[in-house]
């Protein structure tokens, strides 16, 4: 039991800084310039890092199921709902990033708009992970490990 509070405490303090990683390749690829190397670092990490917060949430996930989904729904359907509703945006950032990554990292040097569409993707994951780790915060206070 001691072991699953801290991988939930190491989950959410990953999702929060995915958050701030996240806006780094935005703010890096909104101009649309092509990339050094030290940029290609920052993209292809700060999307490891998403999928690391995503990855460390699935594994946790079968102890929460035995051991907090049912008394989390007892004490509180909503948050029961929402934390429903957090794994699937969860998904959504993972996908967002991804796909961004792959965008920024293939674009062309003449494809400023496709780097320039790959920041929006970025923004759009940080947000969307923001929403996820102030959902999850909010759940692991009605009921957690």
């Amino acid at each position: 039991m001691m072991l699953d509070r801290i991988l939930q405490a190491v989950h959410g303090h990953l999702g929060v800084l995915t958050a701030a990683a996240l806006l780094h390749p935005a703010l890096l690829l909104r101009a649309g310039k092509p990339l050094g190397r030290r940029n290609v670092w920052s993209v292809a990490l700060s999307t490891a890092f998403a999928v690391s917060a995503w990855a460390s949430g699935a594994w946790i996930y079968a102890g929460y199921r035995a051991l907090v989904k049912r008394p989390l729904f007892l004490a509180s359907e909503r948050a029961g709902l929402l934390f429903e509703t957090k794994e699937h945006l969860a998904v959504l950032v993972v996908g967002f990033a991804a796909g961004a990554c792959v965008a920024a990292l293939l674009a062309p040097r003449e494809a400023a708009g496709l780097r320039r569409t790959a920041a929006v993707a970025y923004a759009a994951a940080a947000l969307v992970c923001l929403i996820v780790s102030a959902l999850g915060t909010w759940v692991t206070a009605i009921r957690g490990f």
